[in-house]
């Protein structure tokens, strides 16, 4: 049974962000790999929130793939509004050792702006995630 995972972007009246998954259907987390086929969906509590996939200039960090799990329909660098509610269908497999990254922000003045993170946490997130 494919996998349904839902990252959720919580920002408290701080602008800071946490993310938190939940399987929706096809396991349970922690989910550690998503495959083919597999449905990816972003929700937050804030409408204006956005996610993109990190573009890298060199080489990405250990253990992590660049681009985006879904291809063309939401390439590395692309702004996505996670109000929107699309489903994204994985099209390259990934898994806690061989991730994507994305960060999480908002519109302002026309730019990408990350909210912050809790102290000690980097903003964004990984697909799949390390351990929820």
């Amino acid at each position: 049974m494919p996998v349904h995972l839902n990252y959720h972007i919580f920002v408290d009246g701080n602008g800071k962000a946490t993310v938190t998954t939940q399987a929706i259907s096809g396991g349970t987390v922690p989910i550690t790999q998503l495959q083919a086929g597999d449905k990816v969906t972003f929700t937050s509590n804030v409408s204006s929130s956005e996610i993109r996939f990190k573009v890298y200039r060199r080489a990405p960090p250990l253990q992590t793939q660049a681009g985006s799990p879904f291809g063309a329909d939401l390439r590395a660098g692309k702004r996505y509004t996670v109000a929107d509610g699309k489903p994204f269908k994985v099209k390259k497999a990934c898994d806690v050792d061989h991730h994507f990254i994305f960060e999480c922000g908002h519109d302002v003045n026309g730019d990408f702006s990350e909210w912050g993170a809790r102290t000690g946490v980097t903003p964004g997130a990984n697909v799949p995630p390390p351990d929820q």
